[in-house]
């Protein structure tokens, strides 16, 4: 019997020593594993791995989307993390409007647009971070993506605003962007000047710090002014190539004048001189703000810039003396000769200054109270009589009789020194237009153009329309589609046409000699 009571309680104790070293290792097991799934709270909670990318070190587009991938997870005890939000880091600058939140085991994905502010001219770094919640311990990141991009570029153009002569530095506003709007600085790019399809000169300009192309892009001096430029950027393989044109460029080669002059212009008077500059090959071409200068009879009397729609406007104090004389409108041109265009006038004489009637003395006045009006009545009655016999006499014996030869003698002199086209010009304004005042009484007006004071010589003034016509449209074509390139013939067959008008108006043949 006490054999049997040592065994229990042996056995008992046993077993109480065997529960005891059970709990033991069961407590000790517990910590031991809770230890591997945090790594103790001081040390490393979690790693976050992004999975191997073919775009790894490569140069991308910008623009272009990638997508990053991989998990947030404990490395000890392979136990992802769930529940995480994870943003894009791109050179340590976070994103956060490329997220994602992690599961399925700490599984992410995030599909990044390539920024197309990153500059072509370095590498990138990309990362992943952990954001929210925080992570209750250190996030160990292992891994991260280094990438290059390359971007479009595009040329930002404005049509000139003021007209350049041929040979002058085309000016314009122009710009070099990147495809995000920002200025390429101290970028070369190529430059073209086409005649339609045919290429006449090239070469190279340049951006400043902002991107804007400098005006140092010259005209050719081609004596063609109906020239389109080219813009071409193809220099950094990292940068798209682009190209923009300018149709609208704004150029001439000579210069005419839309003349707005008085009807009668007279000896000892204030002569104000207006006018507007255009192109002489595209009068749409108006020659703005530009430096001119204005001569009377070969001699400078002002000089004006024009203004934005390329008029002018001066007075200047006429002296004495009458007869033809011409105006003049000079552009400097740095490469040559000036360019001008010409205007012929004639100046009239002053009418004769009127003197007031004597003072009558007071003996008289009551005298010329009761004569007066019976010499007046007498006076008016003579003068109503002279009047209408003047009129009717001046109507029966009106003739045409000018002092052509000095004219005629002009006209030689300015063909004989190669101004054929300033001798038609002198035929059409000095002798043409005088000889129909003298035979009609008819002027011309400041707003009617050579064909429209042909049409009037027609239709109300009842010249052969065979006789005006071809004159007046050779003149037009003289004098506006063909400066300086008359020929001898031209102006002998300009003569020609005329002698028929000057036999009509004078009854006797247009002799030059």
């Amino acid at each position: 019997m006490k054999i049997l009571r040592k065994s229990f309680i042996s056995m008992t104790f046993l077993i109480c020593i065997s529960l005891l070293s059970f709990v033991y290792i069961s407590q000790n097991s517990t910590s031991q594993s809770e230890d591997k799934e945090n790594l103790n709270l001081s040390g490393t909670w979690a790693t976050l791995d992004l999975n191997t990318s073919i775009f790894n070190g490569t140069r991308i587009q910008t623009n272009n989307i990638i997508s990053v991938q991989g998990r947030l997870w404990n490395r000890i005890t392979s136990v992802g993390k769930d529940g995480y939000t994870v943003v894009m880091e791109v050179d340590g600058i976070l994103h956060s409007g490329f997220n994602d939140i992690t599961s399925g085991g700490g599984y992410f994905q995030i599909d990044y647009t390539i920024d197309n502010s990153l500059n072509v001219f370095s590498s990138h770094r990309l990362e992943v971070k952990v954001t929210n919640p925080v992570p209750p311990g250190d996030v160990e990141y292992r891994t991260h993506y280094d990438i290059d991009v390359s971007t479009n570029s595009y040329f930002e153009t404005y049509d000139p605003t003021d007209p350049k002569l041929l040979g002058e530095l085309f000016s314009f506003e122009g710009y070099l962007r990147y495809e995000n709007g920002t200025g390429i600085a101290f970028q070369n790019f190529d430059y073209y000047w086409y005649q339609g399809t045919t290429l006449q000169s090239w070469g190279s300009g340049f951006t400043d710090n902002n991107g804007q192309i400098q005006n140092s892009i010259p005209i050719p001096d081609i004596g063609i002014d109906d020239l389109s430029l080219k813009l071409n950027y193809t220099f950094n393989p990292f940068i798209s190539d682009s190209n923009s044109s300018i149709y609208n460029t704004k150029l001439f080669s000579n210069i005419s004048c839309i003349w707005n002059l008085p009807t009668t212009i007279l000896e000892n008077s204030t002569f104000r001189i207006r006018g507007q500059i255009i192109s002489i090959s595209d009068p749409n071409v108006l020659i703005s703000n530009k430096y001119i200068r204005i001569l009377y009879n070969g001699s400078q009397i002002n000089a004006v810039t024009t203004d934005a729609n390329g008029r002018f406007d001066i007075t200047y104090p006429l002296g004495v003396g009458i007869g033809l004389t011409y105006l003049e409108i000079e552009v400097d041109n740095f490469l040559g000769k000036d360019i001008s265009t010409q205007y012929f006038i004639t100046i009239k004489a002053a009418p004769p200054p009127t003197t007031p009637p004597p003072a009558t003395a007071p003996p008289f006045a009551l005298f010329l109270s009761i004569f007066i009006p019976i010499i007046v009545g007498i006076v008016v009655g003579l003068s109503i009589y002279g009047y209408y016999h003047y009129k009717k006499q001046d109507k029966e014996s009106r003739v045409v009789n000018l002092p052509l030869e000095n004219r005629i003698k002009n006209l030689l002199i300015l063909k004989d020194t190669g101004r054929l086209e300033e001798s038609l010009s002198y035929l059409f304004n000095a002798i043409y237009l005088d000889l129909i005042q003298a035979k009609f009484g008819k002027t011309r007006n400041d707003n009617e153009t050579i064909r429209d004071f042909a049409i009037i010589s027609v239709k109300d003034l009842n010249l052969s329309p065979t006789n005006i016509y071809p004159f007046i449209q050779k003149v037009e074509e003289i004098i506006y589609a063909k400066p300086y390139r008359i020929s001898d013939n031209d102006f002998y067959n300009t003569i020609e046409l005329f002698s028929p008008i000057y036999h009509e108006l004078t009854g006797y043949n247009f002799v030059l000699n």
